[in-house]
């Protein structure tokens, strides 16, 4: 795909296993109805079985078979990439990836080269079991990857990399996230100085140029695109600079890196779309604070309540950006 029109998250994606699947003729493709004229729930695998028609496999309604066969394959020497329809539903793969493909990889010093993909989140009224972001399940687990991208990473990029780790990796994707562009195309991404910090999958750091950011938000995966949407929202209205800090890799997840980048910040708040109880936040502020990190932290997440299909009801339990920013002005007041 031509460099010039990936302009959305979705099309980098798209890209990305093009790429792979053309490039590579160890990368399968497995999911349900990720094949022409479907191409996936999310139409991220759109037009890639008509190309490619050998490389897409169209599996039955059973995400643990289907990824048990993706273990398999890897360990043939394979590149499975599978697609799980709703991250819901990850759950339902914890038996594979945990017990059987992470433990190969150290066990008996096996090379995995598996990717789950898989789309996360709420805001879209799908209701309890197809609205969740539940990737913590995978965090902190010994030889298994979360990477989540945003829209200030490249999504094809980190997805192609992702398949070279050798360990198995979930890859969260954002449901909203599908159809918007990449910050550097936003109109606005010329006010912020963008730097990446890290290796292949870096720490992003965005800030307003030449200000001095009176709080760092630390973010990751969907929550990145309505954050950078309130931090120039709150300094238009009412002049206060925010630094935001975005992870590609949640875990593991370079807290040394993360402590350099914060060591001089006062007040750090940590947001995420999942729910907060032992979640991405703690985590962050635990770590922060073992580094040595004596700022105020604040974390700010789902309220611990299933999430309902109405927006109302949805609305009381997902991050609220009215809220937020409400509570951000009484956190650095």
């Amino acid at each position: 795909m031509d460099q010039k029109i990936k302009t959305t998250y979705l099309e980098t994606l798209r890209s990305g296993l093009e790429d792979l699947i053309r490039d590579d003729p160890k990368v399968y493709l497995l999911g349900e109805d990720i094949c022409d004229p479907y191409g996936g729930a999310f139409k991220v695998t759109k037009g890639l079985s008509s190309k490619y028609p050998d490389r897409l496999i169209n599996t039955p309604m059973s995400e643990q078979g289907f990824t048990g066969v993706g273990v398999g394959m890897a360990l043939a020497g394979l590149k499975p990439i599978i697609e799980i329809m709703f991250g819901d539903f990850v759950g339902l793969t914890m038996d594979q990836i945990l017990n059987h493909a992470s433990k190969f990889v150290e066990g008996f010093q096996k090379k995995v080269q598996l990717v789950v993909r898989t789309p996360m989140g709420g805001y879209r009224g799908y209701g309890a079991t197809h609205s969740q972001s539940i990737e913590k399940l995978y965090f902190g687990l010994p030889n298994i990857f979360v990477i989540s991208p945003s829209v200030v990473h490249d999504p094809g990029e980190l997805l192609k990399k992702s398949i070279e780790i050798g360990s198995p990796v979930l890859f969260v994707e954002n449901k909203l996230d599908y159809t918007h562009k990449l910050f550097r195309n936003e109109k606005n991404a010329d006010l912020f100085d963008i730097k990446y910090h890290g290796g292949d999958f870096p720490i992003c750091e965005v800030n307003l140029k030449s200000e001095t950011p009176q709080l760092t938000i630390i973010s990751y995966g969907g929550m990145v695109s309505p954050v950078l949407k309130m931090i120039f929202d709150l300094y238009i209205a009412e002049e206060i600079p925010v630094r935001l800090l975005a992870p590609s890799s949640v875990s593991p997840l370079n807290f040394e890196l993360l402590a350099k980048l914060t060591y001089s910040d006062s007040k750090i708040m940590t947001i995420e779309e999942g729910h907060v109880p032992f979640g991405f936040g703690d985590a962050v502020i635990s770590n922060l604070h073992q580094n040595g990190i004596h700022a105020q932290f604040k974390t700010i997440g789902a309220k611990n309540n299933i999430i309902g299909a109405s927006k109302n009801v949805e609305d009381k339990v997902l991050p609220n950006f009215e809220v937020i920013i409400k509570e951000i002005l009484q956190f650095i007041n």
